[in-house]
């Protein structure tokens, strides 16, 4: 791997990030923060992403899960980018 090469992060985080998403404008507040968390527990055990990167994930999960639902989308978007 080279210096600037990095990890591959696992596509299928991203893929259930997208549906957590979608499916969060109808779930309840309680339903939401569990689905948010299994995301992030996916993002704890996942070895590509380097701490640094965690750290920034989960500030914007925190941020997320403390935001109105209407600014969910602007805290998504962040978190969607990471996670690629």
């Amino acid at each position: 791997m080279g210096l600037f090469g990095g990890m591959k992060h696992d596509e299928e985080i991203l893929k259930q990030f997208d549906e957590f998403i979608s499916q969060g404008a109808s779930e309840t507040e309680i339903k939401f923060l569990d689905s948010m968390n299994a995301i992030v527990k996916l993002v704890e055990n996942e070895d590509s992403y380097s701490t640094n990167e965690k750290l920034k994930i989960y500030d914007l999960f925190s941020q997320l899960s403390n935001c109105s639902p209407t600014e969910r989308v602007k805290y998504a978007a962040k978190v969607r980018k990471l996670l690629k």
